[in-house]
């Protein structure tokens, strides 16, 4: 019977397993897959006047789904449990991902529908669709496709970045003249240290090891920009909010990044090809929540489903993929590398 139902839900949704993946890897990516495609099937609901769901109720039927779903396949539980986070839940993280890349629309009581305009981002042949398709369509991730639609948007239009390349961008964040003196206790600051080959997040110190940087005070939580010359160091606020699942939270991941190619130390991806279907393909560090919800929308987190720097991916997306990482400055090596 739960053979059946796994290869009931793979045809369903038209995911395969890949060469030598785990029952236990593939179980995970199907039921993640079926919990997102849950979510927008209950924002299809209609009562009366009122067209969607409550987000209260998306993420009881979704939290339900996911106990059955563990209970026929108990190996999986851990691959839902945020390991860096008490508080996350599986169920609110993808409802939060609709909501913010746009197949969700909430209204003014809280209650989410679904935004069926035939929105899509053509992928070769195919197109991820912002919705549920009354065509046939495939999953990955959280994404929806199907066949291409007349209403096409580009990755980065749905991205909202501007048109600035990696370089061009560092040079826009360090214009000498948005500096000035600042009295500031510098044995207070940690200083971003581009050179260093550890992830961003352990690259920090008390020296500013290079011209340019990004300089924190932790209490209270301050961010700057600076630049040293030979007698003196110059300071402008970066400005960053508290973080949170909007869509344009972790912006300041892009400033490590621009820094860290202008010092030739780039952060550093790699795709290692698993069968002609998918491959893996993996980032040293945290993406912007821009790229990270755009992944989730086209592969599958790999080692559980918080996993934000490894994905398995379809051959087919892997381009634009790499096409969106490489814009924010990470180097590709190994390219298509076999496992």
């Amino acid at each position: 019977m739960i053979n059946a139902l796994l290869n009931a839900m793979s045809v369903d949704m038209g995911i395969s397993r890949f060469h030598n993946e785990s029952d236990t890897s593939f179980a995970y990516r199907l039921c993640y897959s079926a919990l997102g495609q849950w979510c927008l099937y209950t924002a299809r609901n209609s009562s009366g006047d009122r067209v969607g769901t409550s987000k209260h109720n998306q993420t009881i039927v979704l939290n339900n789904l996911l106990e059955k779903y563990i209970e026929l396949f108990p190996d999986i539980e851990g691959r839902f449990i945020d390991t860096n986070s008490q508080h996350s839940n599986i169920a609110v993280a993808i409802r939060r991902v609709y909501e913010e890349t746009g197949y969700l629309l909430t209204d003014i009581n809280n209650y989410n529908r679904l935004a069926n305009f035939g929105r899509s981002i053509p992928f070769g042949d195919a197109s991820l669709f912002f919705g549920l398709s009354e065509n046939a369509y495939s999953v990955a991730g959280l994404g929806v496709f199907t066949q291409p639609t007349a209403y096409e948007v580009s990755a980065k239009d749905f991205l909202i970045r501007d048109n600035l390349t990696c370089k061009e961008y560092f040079h826009s964040r360090f214009d000498p003249l948005a500096f000035y003196d600042k009295d500031i206790e510098i044995e207070q600051l940690e200083f971003f240290n581009p050179l260093s080959k550890n992830s961003p997040s352990q690259s920090w110190g008390k020296n500013m090891e290079t011209e340019y940087s990004v300089a924190r005070k932790i209490e209270p939580r301050v961010f700057y920009r600076a630049i040293k010359s030979e007698d003196s160091m110059q300071f402008a606020d970066e400005p960053v909010e508290a973080q949170s699942d909007s869509f344009i939270s972790y912006e300041y991941r892009r400033l490590y990044f621009a820094l860290k190619v202008h010092y030739g130390n780039p952060l550093n991806g790699t795709v290692i090809k698993l069968d002609e279907q998918y491959s893996r393909i993996q980032v040293q560090g945290q993406l912007p929540n821009r790229e990270y919800y755009f992944m989730l929308l086209i592969s599958w987190p790999e080692r559980n489903a918080f996993d934000k720097v490894s994905y398995i991916i379809r051959n087919s997306n892997l381009s634009e993929a790499i096409s969106m990482l490489s814009n924010i400055g990470i180097e590709f090596k190994g390219r298509h590398t076999h496992a």
